[in-house]
Order: C-alpha cells, then sequence, then structure tokens
C-alpha cells in the first residue's frame, strides 16, 4: 500500500486508542469496577497508549510501498521518504485525537472526570498501598487526595501543551519511521547486489 493509505489505516487504529485511553472513564463505573483495574487504567494506560502509537508507526513504516518514483533515483530513497511519511501520518492523526479529545474533557465533560476521580481515588490509594506492604522497600504511603489531584480533567491552558505533545510525537514517530525505511533500503540493496554476484557467477 501507498504511504497515505498505509499511514490512515494504522492512524485510525491510532485514534481509536487515543480516545479510549482519554474516555475509558465513561465506560466504567468506578465503585462496581475492581481496584487493580482502576489503578492499572489510570496509572499504565497512557503509557500502553503510546507504546501502541509507536508500534503501529513501525508497522506502517515497515508495510509502506513506494506508488511514485523518479528515473535516476535510488528506489531506496523512495523507501526512507514513504516509510517517514506513513509513520508521522499514525503521530499526528493520534496527536489530533489527543488534542480533541483534551478540549473536549476541558470544555464539556470536566465534571464527569471530577466525579469518577472522587469515587475512583479513594479506591486505587486503598489498593496502592495495600502493595505497598509487600515491597521489600515500600515507598511513601499515598493519600486518596493525591491519586485526586493527578486525575482532575485538563484545562483549557493544556490545550498548547497538548498541542505540542502531539508535534513532538509526529517529528519523533516521523523519525523512527524514516530509520525503518533506511534500514528496508539498505536491506534491498544487499539483496540485489547478492542477486547480481549471483548472476555473474552463473553466467561464468
Amino acid at each position: 500500500m501507498g504511504p497515505i493509505r498505509v499511514g490512515f489505516f494504522y492512524g485510525a487504529i491510532a485514534v481509536v486508542i487515543a480516545v479510549f485511553s482519554q474516555f475509558f472513564f465513561l465506560f466504567l463505573d468506578p465503585v462496581e469496577t475492581t481496584d487493580w483495574v482502576l489503578a492499572a487504567l489510570t496509572d499504565f494506560l497512557p503509557l500502553a497508549a503510546l507504546a501502541a502509537y509507536i508500534m503501529l508507526a513501525f508497522l506502517a513504516a515497515l508495510r509502506a510501498r513506494p506508488t511514485y518514483l523518479e528515473s535516476g533515483v535510488p528506489y531506496r530513497s523512495f523507501l526512507l521518504r514513504d516509510a517517514a511519511l506513513a509513520a508521522a501520518l499514525v503521530g499526528a492523526l493520534a496527536g489530533l485525537a489527543n488534542v480533541l479529545s483534551t478540549a473536549v474533557q476541558a470544555i464539556f465533560l470536566a465534571d464527569e472526570i471530577r466525579a469518577f476521580a472522587a469515587d475512583a481515588a479513594p479506591r486505587i490509594a486503598a489498593y496502592v498501598n495495600e502493595v505497598r506492604q509487600d515491597l521489600s522497600d515500600p515507598p511513601p504511603p499515598t493519600s486518596a487526595e493525591q491519586i485526586q489531584r493527578l486525575l482532575q480533567p485538563p484545562e483549557i491552558r493544556d490545550l498548547a501543551q497538548s498541542v505540542g505533545n502531539a508535534a513532538i510525537g509526529t517529528m519523533i514517530l516521523g523519525a523512527l519511521g524514516a530509520f525503518v525505511g533506511l534500514l528496508r533500503g539498505l536491506a534491498k540493496r544487499n539483496s540485489d547486489d547478492d542477486g547480481a554476484s549471483s548472476e555473474r557467477t552463473a553466467r561464468n
């Protein structure tokens, strides 16, 4: 597939992941949900989403195929360009989804997030402190107030940081895609060299 098509395909998956990671609280009852599930979602879901974006960008760069070639330009150059484009598109779509999600949370869902935080924070703190007791070198205890502060909704001014993070993420994933494209180009060149050597040997 071409870089635009493959980028949109994996970018759409990244958008779904971004939306779930930002709005998971709408699908959970903080009173009925198991303590460890609440703690895992609030603590590790952002990291899991970030890892998913990286994996999706890698897959996009791996599957991108140049669709427009120019005579005299090495094929590996097009691989590098299109792999970077596909991966950057994944980052751009994920970043846009996160920016829009931040805006929606700040403007429309702030009360719902505060209510979720008020109900979930005591249970998360109790679970974290219970696990803490089993550690040989436990960290300081966590209070429900600390957890609740961490779960507060974003504000309008946080949009600037969200836009900056989206731009940085797009550049990083684009660089990852370029690296993957470079490796693919080198592998293809080595394969072509081996094929040419085998052909010369067969002729001799």
